[in-house]
């Protein structure tokens, strides 16, 4: 027969399962919300809801006709826009996300990052903001009356600079005359909407060398759930 110490022993090992098998469920969570948060920004250098608009050096089109006012506005900014260009933005913001190689995107992105010896994988976009003029009409306003307009921005995610796109007609096109020298991005387009600044990640790797994107946000996952898991269990075996 079991005696009351055996019983009482048994119900402390069962109560201690339960808060062990907790203890693995909550850690768990904390592995897929980081492994989530992860996924949503591999594309982006860092969350764009927080950047500033690049500012406006200079902006003139080739015809002296146009009156036309260059307005940047950032990403966090999105919800000021009329509804056909926050929506633009909003979209080319999904397609970066979703993307776990941006030259998937736009083959001269693509052929460009070959070139320059950089993985797909190892770009991201440093900046996401829009581009939209006021001040002159939509119907005197286009690329064959007032010609190809310039522009210099000045912007702090520039650093490892690999390229501009383009987010158009629900397309992404690659502005090859983009340049960039400092923190001055000089380029000339025809239509404006989205834009991306697209960097490499990883300008110091070592030639050849495999795959690490991404080896170092899964070990500070490791780390941290494993550092969580470590705390609940002590504070368990404190309340135990």
């Amino acid at each position: 027969m079991y005696s009351v110490n055996n019983i009482n022993n048994f119900l402390n090992i069962e109560r201690k399962s339960s808060k062990m098998k907790k203890l693995v469920v909550m850690c768990m969570a904390v592995v897929m919300m980081l492994s989530m948060s992860i996924t949503s920004f591999a594309a982006f250098v860092s969350s764009p809801t927080g950047n500033p608009a690049p500012k406006i050096i200079s902006f003139f089109a080739e015809s002296d006709d146009c009156d036309a006012e260059l307005i940047i506005t950032p990403y966090s900014k999105r919800d000021t826009l009329h509804d056909t260009a926050e929506d633009a933005l909003e979209n080319a913001y999904n397609e970066l996300k979703a993307s776990g190689d941006l030259t998937a995107l736009n083959a001269d992105l693509a052929s460009l990052a070959k070139k320059l010896g950089i993985k797909g994988t190892e770009l991201a976009v440093s900046d996401l903001f829009d581009a939209t003029w006021i001040g002159c009409s939509p119907e005197d306003h286009s690329a064959e009356k007032h010609g190809i307009f310039t522009i210099e921005l000045e912007a702090d995610s520039l650093k490892n600079f690999v390229g501009l796109l383009h987010y158009y007609n629900g397309e992404w096109e690659l502005i090859d005359n983009a340049k960039v020298k400092g923190n001055i991005l000089t380029f000339k387009a025809d239509n404006f909407s989205p834009f991306a600044i697209v960097v490499d990640t990883n300008p110091e790797k070592t030639p050849n060398s495999g795959d690490m994107s991404f080896i170092w946000l899964w070990a500070i996952v490791a780390v941290v759930s494993g550092t969580v898991l470590v705390v609940l269990i002590k504070k368990a075996n404190k309340k135990a």
